[in-house]
């Protein structure tokens, strides 16, 4: 190989097949790709696409999903839009898709282990309410888009793309509030609770309508398994808890080695993702049901000091979760929205879910809550929704441009909802502190309270 051959293979030529001079009678080996060498030049744009991106969402005040799912997108269009074509390796890797999958194994494991199942029994019947109010309100809108807009495509389409609309992402909504000193407030507690309801539903429903993918039936035989594995879950995680408590736990936590915990953490998610796939309810169902059953595990490191097994996944979560979002991001073809149809299609479906999730503040029974504060909290989609959307595409449910529509959707609302969340907390706190109205959006026991403070010079 001279000394222009790799130049020009970078530049978008196959380098499988650039040959030696003939007088220099061999070929020599240093710049030979075979099918591993293309792996990991794929994997290793995709990791560094995602490093990228999360660098600048973080410079941006933005989700770090975001920037991911925007690099993978650009990455995945360049040849459309400059005939660049060294970027399809993306496209045509073989089995490029497997760190992927195992990306979005380990993003809804780290979920499973941050949601905590038993203090939703103490959050009160509001965290319930929003959780069904959002799911009927948002699947509803969605069912009325695909009426009037996809009539053309199939049934089960139209009931993934419902599902899949009606997913709700945690990480946004608590970084947001977090970043605003928020994130003990009752709305967050009541955002958070509702989130973790409406992923568990959402789950349950996804298995339903993949065991009726097939024959557009009710099977009930096999409904009931896609679904009982979830749900078994869920009951054992509680029902453990609730017999066996601290007993349990402090057995695990002392009495197993730490190499014996990180084997059965490493067992378990991928024993549960297994059943949960071949069940029909999707690994990812089954990962973050591994998570539900491991939260309460803990290890130690060398100096006795004990830590969550999220620090043990972070190492892997920082390298697979960025190439799911990339690679998610780079199956976005965008030369599907140049038409003005597709844009109404985009814009419709973004407006179903975000007005579907506004509408579940309205369920918040509590007093004192902000219902506006809840209905945006609920808008953001990301981990699930990608997630549930990469697995309509793999199985020949959604077409590509609905795919790439479900993308779309994702980047708007994670970019929208986060303003809107920072606009009205800051509104508010603006307003108290200034000793102005509360606005019309602040429940009257709010008013109430914050009226008691001000007059005690507490405000």
């Amino acid at each position: 190989m001279n000394g222009l051959s790799f130049p020009i293979a970078i530049l978008g030529y196959n380098v499988t097949h650039a040959k030696a001079p003939v007088e220099l009678g061999y070929e020599p080996d240093i710049w030979h790709a075979g099918p591993v060498g293309g792996f990991l030049l794929a994997v290793l744009i995709l990791v560094t696409a995602g490093e990228i991106g999360r660098n600048a969402s973080r410079l941006l005040n933005f989700p770090e999903a975001l920037g991911e799912l925007m690099m993978g997108i650009i990455l995945g269009n360049i040849y459309f839009f400059s005939g660049w074509g060294f970027f399809e390796l993306l496209h045509t890797t073989p089995n490029i898709a497997v760190p992927a999958d195992f990306g979005a194994i380990i993003l809804l494991l780290s979920v499973g282990l941050r949601t905590d199942i038993h203090e939703l029994f103490h959050t009160g019947p509001s965290p319930l309410l929003v959780a069904i109010g959002g799911i009927v309100a948002t699947g509803g809108l969605g069912y009325l888009v695909g009426h009037f807009l996809l009539s053309d495509v199939s049934l089960n389409t139209r009931i993934f793309l419902i599902i899949i609309i009606c997913a709700t992402s945690i990480a946004v909504t608590v970084r947001v509030f977090e970043d605003m000193g928020r994130l003990q407030s009752d709305e967050a507690r009541v955002v958070i609770g509702a989130a973790t309801i409406s992923d568990v539903l959402i789950f349950l429903t996804f298995g339903i309508a993949n065991e009726m993918r097939d024959t557009e039936k009710f099977v009930a035989a096999n409904m009931a398994v896609s679904a009982g594995i979830l749900v078994g879950i869920i009951a054992a995680k509680i029902v453990i808890g609730m017999k066996f408590g601290k007993n349990l736990e402090n057995a695990v936590n002392r009495k197993l080695s730490e190499t014996m915990k990180v084997f059965i953490v490493v067992v378990t998610c991928l024993l549960l993702a297994y059943l949960a796939e071949s069940a029909g309810l999707a690994a990812i169902a089954g990962s973050f049901g591994a998570g539900l059953l491991l939260r309460s595990v803990y290890l130690k490191d060398m100096d006795g000091e004990e830590y969550g097994l999220e620090e043990i996944v972070r190492p892997a979560y920082m390298i697979f979760v960025p190439i799911f979002f990339v690679y998610m991001g780079t199956k976005v073809g965008l030369e599907a929205f140049l038409s003005w149809n597709s844009a109404v299609i985009v814009i419709s479906i973004t407006a179903a879910a975000m007005l579907g999730k506004l509408f579940c503040g309205l369920c918040v029974v509590e007093k004192g809550v902000n219902r506006l504060v809840v209905g945006i909290g609920m808008m953001p989609r990301a981990e699930v929704t990608v997630a549930l959307a990469g697995i309509g595409i793999n199985m020949g449910v959604l077409s590509e441009y609905l795919f790439s529509a479900i993308i779309m959707v994702v980047v708007i609302v994670i970019l929208v909802t986060p303003l809107l969340l920072r606009l009205v907390l800051s509104e508010r706190q603006r307003v108290v502190e200034a000793g102005g109205p509360m606005p019309a959006y602040v429940s009257g026991e709010t008013r109430k309270v914050n009226l008691k403070l001000k007059r005690l010079g507490r405000r």
